[in-house]
């Protein structure tokens, strides 16, 4: 409003001009200058805003103040180096994923294997013949009695759990006889209880 009263002032409109036009023309060229500082105004606070939005963000993205001029490229570098590594990431779990798999396979490849169906019957049949027998007997007896060959008797007696059954050799009796023991006596349920 003052700049547009200078004007004014400028430029006196003068009542002793003899066309009432001329005198009209020359505030109107002072009010498009006014107009056009004024638009030159406005478009320099819109993007003095625009900057301050920016280095608000930026302050948000760095939590503090915005880098100084000489810290930019490096910043630039950090940000395209952890865009890589972020873009990385999915095929480097997906290994650690598989890396993960084959060390558990591994490690489940070393535990023994449940019993299947037959193995658990001839297991329940051996504590049966166990159990008749006093809790121990000599190998190639078992063998006998459970109509198995050599061969498929070790595998049984390597499936057996080492916390119920003991393996040792016969003191005083024939060489490598080896007898299989049940370590903890296995009782019969009372019946009426």
């Amino acid at each position: 409003m003052k700049e547009v009263a200078q004007a004014i002032k400028v430029f006196p409109i003068e009542e002793e001009q003899s066309s009432p036009t001329a005198a009209v023309l020359v505030p109107l060229d002072a009010l498009q200058t006014i107009l056009n500082e004024v638009t030159s105004l406005r478009q320099e606070v819109k993007d003095l805003k625009g900057q301050v939005k920016s280095l608000e963000a930026l302050e948000e993205i760095y939590h503090g103040p915005a880098p100084l001029p000489e810290e930019v490229p490096l910043l630039r570098e950090c940000w395209t180096k952890r865009r890589e590594v972020l873009d990385d990431l999915p095929s480097r779990v997906w290994g650690i994923e598989e890396d993960l798999s084959t060390l558990e396979k591994a490690f489940h490849k070393n535990e023994p294997k449940a019993p299947g169906k037959k193995t658990a019957v001839r297991i329940e049949k051996l504590k049966e013949i166990l159990k008749h027998n006093g809790g121990s007997q000599a190998f190639t007896q078992l063998q006998d009695d459970l109509d198995l060959n050599p061969s498929q008797f070790s595998q049984l007696v390597n499936k057996l759990d080492k916390r119920v059954f003991e393996i040792f050799r016969r003191p005083g009796a024939k060489r490598g006889e080896k007898i299989l023991k049940l370590k903890v006596r296995i009782r019969e349920p009372l019946l009426g209880k």
